[in-house]
């Protein structure tokens, strides 16, 4: 009586304790920066349509990148095994495709990120150089993201065979090399981190040289430096990388690794776009504070909001801000520190608007709302 062969017996992958640590350092860390990027993500689109909307591309793409962002995280989030043990070669490619999958998806948020952050800077009256500047970072990006996109989907014939070991091991599936790779990693991580660090100290040159106050140009620049950790996280991630292909490495713990760095980079990109819209909740609570980051002075108040009437009157442009003071002439004189924003003479306070202060003072609070509203 013949009997039925032994089916062959179901293979799994080891999940050493490293592994299962780094997964749970994952887990934790980027759920708080991701919760952490929520506060100052909706602080600028409150901002952008509060007392009118204000929308531009620039928040288009920041919050198509923040979507973007959101998605990575979820895909990453099936090669993390919280506990060690073992697991089985169907669970094993089912995180692989995810993971592959999110590749393209992080090199088209930190793409609509970085966009975000140049259209912000385009929208200052930037000199010529910096506005080439600007374009070259931006042209140079878009070439990273459809140079990426395409090595990710050309990687393998056919594209199954990166994340199938049945595929992987057929002899009519071919694939690139380990080399090959670990190369275009290489130059890839360089013009990320380049475009990083570019688009990290572009702003902070830029807001330093204006005509503001001291202390308030270090608060806004220490917000806009967020980005500069979100460089280092991407030069960490860029030779993590190297060890990947090295036989004598938890591969899969290397995985969580640079699944990690990748996702703490991005969260670290978006705050350090939306970061800038705290400026003003900060300044408050810093004078609450006793620390005053501009001079205060009881007879001249600062327009922050747009002007929506009287402006080319005053020969200004509208949306301008202007300095008001006082009409010596008027009889109301309980409510020094109140303006009628952008009333002029037809102030109900009985004030007239009369621009004080110097025009550097003036241009450099308009450019620095463009970056903090």
């Amino acid at each position: 009586m013949s009997s039925k062969p032994d089916a062959a017996p179901e293979l799994f992958v080891p999940i050493s304790d490293r592994a299962a640590y780094l997964a749970r350092v994952h887990t934790g860390v980027t759920i708080f920066l991701l919760a952490l990027c929520i506060v100052p993500f909706s602080a600028r689109f409150y901002t952008r349509v509060r007392p009118v909307v204000r929308l531009g591309w620039d928040d288009v793409l920041i919050a198509l990148g923040f979507g973007l962002v959101i998605t990575d995280f979820v895909l990453l989030q099936f090669e993390m095994c919280l506990k060690p043990g073992a697991i089985s070669i169907p669970t094993v490619t089912h995180a692989v495709k995810h993971a592959y999958l999110a590749i393209p998806v992080w090199v088209a948020a930190m793409t609509c990120i970085k966009l975000s952050v140049v259209l912000t800077l385009l929208r200052i009256p930037v000199n010529r150089r910096w506005t080439f500047f600007l374009y070259t970072v931006a042209t140079l990006q878009a070439i990273y993201f459809i140079g990426n996109v395409v090595f990710a989907f050309v990687q393998c014939r056919p594209l199954a065979a990166v994340w199938d070991p049945v595929l992987a091991a057929d002899p009519s599936s071919v694939c690139l090399g380990a080399a090959a790779t670990r190369i275009t990693s290489n130059v890839s991580s360089g013009i990320n981190t380049a475009t990083d660090l570019a688009l990290s100290m572009a702003p902070m040159v830029i807001l330093w040289k204006m005509h503001r106050p001291l202390r308030e140009r270090i608060l806004v620049c220490a917000l806009m430096a967020v980005g500069l950790l979100a460089s280092a996280s991407s030069l960490v991630k860029a030779i993590i990388i190297q060890e990947w292909g090295n036989p004598d490495v938890d591969s899969w713990a290397l995985a969580e690794s640079i699944a990690t760095w990748t996702v703490v980079e991005q969260e670290l990109a978006v705050l350090a776009a939306c970061s800038p819209s705290l400026k003003g909740p900060l300044q408050r609570l810093l004078g609450r504070m006793g620390i005053a980051l501009t001079q205060y002075n009881s007879r001249i108040s600062f327009m922050t909001r747009t002007v929506s009437a009287g402006g080319p009157e005053m020969g200004r442009d509208e949306g301008q801000p202007v300095y008001f003071q006082p009409n010596e002439s008027s009889d109301d004189k309980t409510d020094e520190n109140l303006v009628e924003l952008g009333l002029g003479k037809t102030s109900r306070t009985g004030w007239e608007g009369k621009p004080v202060g110097s025009k550097e003072d003036s241009e450099a609070r308009l450019n620095l709302s463009v970056i903090t509203t």
